[in-house]
């Protein structure tokens, strides 16, 4: 009886532990769900005293195979298949309270501990390189209730922009949450800029960001902040405000030597040089005593510049540098080791720059690093009369972080009348490093940004103005420290996170190579995220190819048989040059950061407009740009008139564009070079200053006519032309100009597609005139005519020839099959100078035979194309250059 009571009371204790277990499994309980509740737990099934041995896996509940006797190998009844239960991808996941987050893999982990060696980590790869091969290295998730929502994304190139003067970054590599609701738009940005894609660092740089707009009836309020900041894993979270940065372990050195240079800060620009009257060292040790440099015998050794009347100067590319040596200063028990401080007082006076540098301020090389100056104050305009003689104090420190704060406004028609501006404040922190001290000083350069920009429409009458001044002190970069706490101020890949990105051709790829910018294996570039060519403006149908380079080879198109009927050269484009550098302003390319405004610059430009009907419009207008730290200075008044006109398919389009300009800023690019059979490359593009004291004037025209069925005509004029009004002109490098310089140019263009059954000939006519002066005598002038002709054949195979009502034999249509032939002729005359890509008359032929195939294939369009080309030119001079090509090629994709 005693038996049976205890087999009894087991088995019900077995079943009230069984259910307690089954019951801790289930989803709808009450309470915070732990890792373990009830201890360590064991299955009862599988502890049954059996000598046979259970060789199934069981570190799951789904992985419990079935007994022996019931398991089978035998594919005939049940398929095999390669793929396992989803529930046994992956690993289980708990939270830090132990709750169950579920079975999968690790996609992304960005933490920081502290302190802690190598404390900041970032983890892309974990779980079978997840983040990549699932998701694409883009993770969305989110929320919403009752009209407010949030989405948080991690991404390696998420497209992202506060306002133009805060951030940029079209190819953002971090986290980003929005959230908004029906009047609050705001965006949180987190990123790790050194090391983005996976590392574990002491030392890195990290990124904040957010930005806030309030939404009230037709008018907007925002306010942006953006910080980058060098942080250290091994000290304590709260030694330091977190967002001025610390400095690295390599920073974090005692100082040996310090180095001071003033310079002109215009060279070549002026008679009076830049004056140093007075100079001094301030330093301070770890008892906050203050000690000038002359009482404790720490002096400068001088290098450089000249002497006049006791004063030091430096003109053009003259410097004076004061070289201070702390390795051996000593006073009592002072060492440098001691130092937390070090200010320099300075009497400067005209047109100066002040730089500094330290043995800690290199280009981050271990043996023989050279040493970086870094500018910290410019003088205001190209002072020469000592009027602006001052007394300066510098601190000296390393940098740490750089954070902008700013408020933006756009109030939008608001009766007839609008209105957008910004305003930024950035700050560039500063440390002074001492290995001993728990904490530094630290000092800020501040540079201020902003513009207004006004707008006015009322019936036929219009007002816009512009306000600006960005100041050169304005920053939006920060230096990356790398993994072994250095920084690199000089470096083939300069070693900074941009806020705003150089991306003047809009396509989401910066034009500058950055570190954030690239994924590496090592010296290995994974993916490359910037771009080194740009054609700002040349991509008007929005397929990121050059649209005078549509099958991207050596060749322009325009220059190019067959294809140079529908390009046209950029000169002979229409479009306003506000900067007066001699390139259409849609069309520039510079290294600059897109900034609405350029650095260094203040001014002003409004202008007055009416409308004299719905075709006709005038306007005058007055432009003002000043350098606010360098010397230069841009005035114009200029005025405009278009017409445009449509009339029975046709349109007629006229712009005359005069101004008076005087103009002395640089304002360089970075522009496309196309030679004729070469590969082509970016190449800087100096500004010739062609517009000093100039009358400016522009005329164009075109007319686009469409003349019956299949017949049509493009006529294009213009004339750019720059006239001094002294009668002596030099160009940048002092050589002779010419008191007259422009172009212009003709264009007719005509076309008739004629049907022959389901066959179509196409004859092409277009004859180019052109005519250069040049500003600088340096080149040459030149004048030419070419007159090209073109019958095009297209032949459909394979259609049938039956016929319906609402298509009839002929006409032009697609078909899978077509033969095309193709015969240009074309005469060029050089009627007066030479070219860089032309210099003497030529003829030319070329003939072109393609077949060409389309089909649908594995869910792909397939274009099949086999050909052969035969061209040749006879020059005038020189021996005739025959070429030929033959080509099959396939091209796959979705279809146009």
């Amino acid at each position: 009886m005693n038996f049976f009571c205890k087999l009894l009371l087991g088995i019900l204790m077995n079943s009230a532990i069984s259910w307690s277990q089954s019951y801790t499994e289930n989803s709808q309980y009450w309470g915070l769900e732990t890792l373990n509740p009830y201890g360590n737990r064991f299955e009862i099934d599988y502890n049954q005293p059996a000598i046979h041995k259970w060789y199934g896996p069981r570190h799951i509940p789904e992985t419990y195979m079935q007994p022996w006797y019931q398991s089978t190998t035998r594919y005939a009844k049940e398929p095999y298949t390669r793929y396992v239960d989803n529930l046994l991808e992956g690993r289980s996941f708990y939270d830090t309270f132990g709750t169950f987050l579920g079975r999968g893999w690790m996609v992304y982990n960005w933490s920081q501990e502290q302190p802690l060696p190598r404390g900041s980590r970032i983890d892309k790869d974990a779980g079978n390189n997840a983040y990549q091969r699932f998701f694409g290295r883009l993770i969305v998730s989110g929320d919403r209730r009752e009209g407010s929502n949030y989405r948080l994304m991690v991404g390696d190139d998420i497209f992202t922009f506060f306002t133009p003067l805060t951030l940029y970054k079209p190819r953002f590599n971090g986290v980003r949450m929005d959230y908004n609701n029906d009047r609050l738009l705001t965006t949180l940005l987190l990123s790790r800029p050194s090391a983005p894609d996976g590392e574990e660092r002491t030392d890195v740089t990290q990124m904040v960001g957010l930005h806030t707009e309030l939404n009230i009836g037709g008018s907007r309020m925002g306010l942006s902040y953006v910080n980058a900041h060098n942080a250290q894993t091994e000290l304590q979270m709260n030694s330091s405000n977190p967002l001025r940065g610390t400095l690295s372990t390599q920073q974090n050195r005692t100082l040996e030597k310090l180095w001071v240079r003033l310079r002109d800060d215009s060279p070549g620009k002026g008679s009076t040089p830049a004056v140093l009257a007075d100079y001094e060292i301030v330093i301070e040790d770890l008892d906050g005593q203050v000690y000038r440099g002359r009482e404790v015998d720490l002096l400068p050794k001088i290098k450089g510049g000249g002497n006049q009347g006791g004063r030091f100067i430096a003109q053009d590319a003259e410097d004076i540098v004061l070289e201070y040596d702390l390795t051996r200063f000593r006073f009592g028990d002072i060492t440098a080791a001691d130092l937390t401080r070090a200010t320099f007082e300075m009497s400067v006076a005209n047109d100066y720059r002040i730089e500094l540098a330290s043995n800690l301020q290199t280009d981050g090389e271990r043996f023989n690093p050279e040493i970086i100056f870094l500018p910290v104050i410019r003088a205001s305009g190209n002072v020469q009369d000592n009027s602006n003689t001052r007394f300066v104090e510098i601190d000296y420190g390393l940098p740490t972080a750089t954070e902008l704060i700013g408020i933006n406004g756009d109030l939008i028609d608001w009766n007839n009348f609008s209105m957008r501006g910004e305003i930024v404040l950035g700050r560039r922190h500063f440390f002074f490093p001492n290995s001993v001290a728990k904490s530094h000083h630290g000092h800020s350069i501040d540079g201020l940004a902003s513009y207004l920009q006004l707008d006015w429409n009322h019936d036929q009458w219009g007002f816009f103005a512009e306000v600006f001044r960005i100041e050169d002190e304005y920053r939006t970069s920060h230096w990356l420290v790398d993994k072994e706490g250095r920084i690199r101020y000089k470096d083939p890949i300069p070693q900074v996170i941009e806020f705003v990105d150089d991306d003047d051709d809009f396509n989401a790829r910066p034009e500058w190579q950055r570190p954030d910018l690239e994924r590496r294996s090592g010296n290995i570039v994974r993916d490359q995220k910037w771009n080194d060519v740009a054609w700002p403006g040349f991509d008007e149908n929005g397929d990121f190819i050059n649209d005078h380079n549509q099958n991207r080879n050596s060749f322009p198109d325009y220059e190019e048989p067959f294809l140079r009927f529908r390009s046209d050269r950029p000169e002979f484009l229409f479009g306003p040059d506000m900067n007066h550098n001699g390139v259409i302003d849609r069309f520039e390319n510079d290294a600059l950061p897109d900034y609405p405004y350029k650095p260094d610059h203040s001014g002003h430009n409004a202008y007055g407009k009416i409308n004299v009907g719905p075709d006709v419009s005038m306007m005058l207008g007055h432009q003002k740009i000043n350098l606010i730290s360098g010397d230069g200075a841009t005035q114009s008044l200029y005025g405009q008139l278009s017409w445009k006109h449509r009339i029975r398919g046709s349109q007629l389009r006229f712009f005359v564009h005069g101004a008076s300009v005087n103009d002395d800023i640089s304002d360089d690019l970075w522009m496309w070079f196309q030679p004729i059979g070469s590969p082509g490359r970016m190449r800087e593009v100096l500004d010739q200053k062609s517009y000093k004291d100039t009358w400016k004037a522009i005329f164009y025209s075109d007319l686009d006519m469409l003349i019956g069925p299949g017949i049509r005509m493009l006529h294009r004029v213009k004339f750019d032309g720059a006239f001094q009004k002294k009668s002596k002109s030099y160009d940048l490098f002092g050589f002779s100009a010419r008191r007259n310089s422009g172009f212009f140019g003709v264009i007719n263009k005509a076309e008739w597609s004629l049907p022959i059954g389901l066959s179509v000939l196409e004859p092409r006519w277009k004859s180019e005139y052109r005519k250069d002066r040049p500003f600088t005598t340096r080149l040459d002038e030149a004048e030419s005519l070419e007159q090209t002709l073109f019958f095009l054949w297209s032949q459909p195979l394979f259609a049938e020839a039956a016929g319906v009502a609402y298509f009839p034999r002929y006409g032009r249509q697609l078909f899978d099959s077509e033969f095309q032939l193709g015969i240009e002729r074309s005469w060029f005359w050089m009627i007066d100078g030479a070219r860089e890509e032309i210099g003497e008359d030529f003829r030319s032929w070329t003939v072109l035979a393609q077949l060409t195939n389309r089909v649908a294939y594995q869910g792909y369009q397939l274009v099949t194309r086999v050909g052969a080309q035969v061209s040749q030119k006879d020059l005038k001079l020189n021996p005739n250059e025959n070429a030929s090509l033959f080509f099959i090629s396939m091209n796959a994709g979705l279809g146009k």
